[in-house]
Parts: C-alpha cells; sequence; structure tokens
C-alpha cells in the first residue's frame, strides 16, 4: 500500500508543479488570507469521493487540458458538485468557441486543481478526462470522471474558518445594509448581501455590526472595521471576503470565544 500510494503521489507532483503559479498565485490574490507558504500547509493523499466530498459548490478551479497532438490549454472554471455515477460537474470553462471545439471533447486529459475555502483551507490537485460537454443554450456543462486518488494540500489560511449564520449590518452608522455572515475567523469573514444595496470594491474599507436574533441589537459592542479582499457574484447577491482590522482583533477574539457547535445544524450558534 506505501508503494502504491508513494507512486501516485509522484504523478501528482508534476500537476502541483505546473500549477504551483496558474492556481496557487492566482488563487492567493482572490483569498488574501491563504498562505501557500504557511508552514502548517501539509500534503496527503486521499480518495476522490473524500477529498470533493469536503469542496463546497462554486470553488474555483485551474485546468490545464491537453490533445493527443500535445496542445495545451489553461483556463479557469468553478466546481458544482459531484454526481451518484462517479462524475465531477464543472462549469465550462470562459473559452472562445474555436478553444472550446478544439479542446474540450471526450477523453482528453485534463489536470486540475480545486480551491476548498471550508475551514483551514485546501487545494485539491487530481488528474482525470473529460466524459461528457454538455450545452442548454447559454449554459454548458463540463462533465469529468471522478479520480480515484486526490493530493490534497491543508491548513492554507492563518486560522480556520468557522461556519455560521449571523445576521450583520454594513455602514451601520448610516446607510444600515442588512446582511449576513456565514463564516468567521479571527483573521476575517465572509459577508453575504443583496447586489442592489451595496457595490464594494476590491480594497473597500467597510463598517460591520454583528447582530443578535434582534437585528436592533449588536452582539458585541463597537462596530468591526475590515478591508474587502475578494469579491464574488451569486445570483442576486455578492459574497464579500473581508480581512479585520487590527483595532477589531479583539472584539472578533470574544465573538468567536462564545460560539459553540451545534450538531444539529452542523454549524457554529451563539
Amino acid at each position: 500500500m506505501e508503494v502504491a500510494e508513494q507512486k501516485h503521489l509522484n504523478s501528482q507532483q508534476d500537476l502541483s508543479t505546473e500549477n504551483a503559479d496558474s492556481a496557487g498565485a492566482a488563487s492567493t490574490e482572490k483569498h488574501q488570507d491563504f498562505s501557500s507558504s504557511s508552514p502548517e500547509a501539509a500534503s496527503s493523499i486521499c480518495l476522490g469521493e473524500d477529498a470533493f466530498d469536503k469542496v463546497m459548490p462554486l470553488c474555483d478551479v485551474a485546468c490545464i487540458v491537453s490533445t493527443p497532438t500535445g496542445k495545451v490549454l489553461k483556463c479557469r472554471t468553478k466546481y458544482i458538485g459531484l454526481h451518484s455515477k462517479s462524475i465531477l460537474l464543472l462549469e465550462m470553462p470562459l473559452v472562445s468557441p474555436q478553444e472550446k471545439s478544439v479542446f474540450m471533447r471526450q477523453g482528453y486529459p485534463l489536470k486540475a486543481c480545486v480551491i476548498s475555502s471550508k475551514g483551514e483551507g485546501a487545494r485539491v490537485y487530481f488528474k482525470t478526462k473529460i466524459e461528457y460537454v454538455l450545452s442548454g443554450g447559454d449554459t454548458d456543462l463540463l462533465l469529468v470522471t471522478l479520480p480515484s486518488a486526490t493530493q490534497v494540500v491543508v491548513g492554507l489560511r492563518e486560522s480556520a474558518r468557522l461556519e455560521i449564520d449571523l445576521d450583520g449590518v454594513l455602514e451601520p452608522s448610516d446607510k444600515k445594509y442588512p446582511c449576513q455572515i456565514r463564516d468567521i475567523s479571527h483573521q476575517g469573514c465572509l459577508i453575504v448581501v443583496e447586489r442592489d444595496n451595496v457595490s464594494y470594491r476590491v480594497g473597500s474599507l467597510i463598517s460591520l455590526n454583528i447582530c443578535s436574533s434582534n437585528k436592533d441589537v449588536p452582539i458585541i459592542d463597537g462596530t468591526l472595521q475590515a478591508i474587502v479582499k475578494n469579491i464574488a457574484q451569486m445570483g442576486r447577491y455578492y459574497k464579500y471576503g473581508v480581512k479585520f482590522e487590527e483595532e477589531s482583533l479583539e472584539s472578533v477574539d470574544s465573538l468567536i470565544e462564545g460560539l459553540n457547535f451545534c450538531a444539529l445544524q452542523q454549524r457554529f450558534t451563539l
């Protein structure tokens, strides 16, 4: 068993090297609280179904598609989910019609790296092949084989994110935009807000109150200050990944220490 795992690890090292710049650097820019050089990061071999069981839908995917003649296409897309027939569902990468006809063909090999934002954060490296390309109007799907094994690098965040579901208010001193906080760590949090309400940019300074079930009552004293580090658009909503300013860290720590894990909801609550 150890020999087999070592053999597979060696085969995965090519993928890790080829994606080090395209996947690692790009994802670090989008997730500023990730640290690829973190001494806590550790690599291991995991079964495909175990690795993707921990990957959330719409995580970023960096891909390298090769043709039998040696042509290579590097692209990015989103992970959708896992099909019961051992198939991974991906969004069609944003490529030109010509690139789609040349590279997106059944049987072509694909190397990929999925960026998982859960917990401490992880990169899942794997090799697979294209099984189907499904077209439905303006929406295309790329179906690839679930890999038998993957290389997983965990511990990419400075501190683990805890899944929560708390109400909040952006710009509480004047605008008072309602929002939700979906996860939190010592360093930052994920804020979900309706697109019609706000339109921040990367680098924007925001003010945030985290509230109890009574939305007019803040859980912690004072207003948190944070910097927008990444933005994702989801239908009617924006998802803002923010990093807390130094003066807010003590209040955030106090909030985190008061959280309790709810086995029924599978998330942390107050």
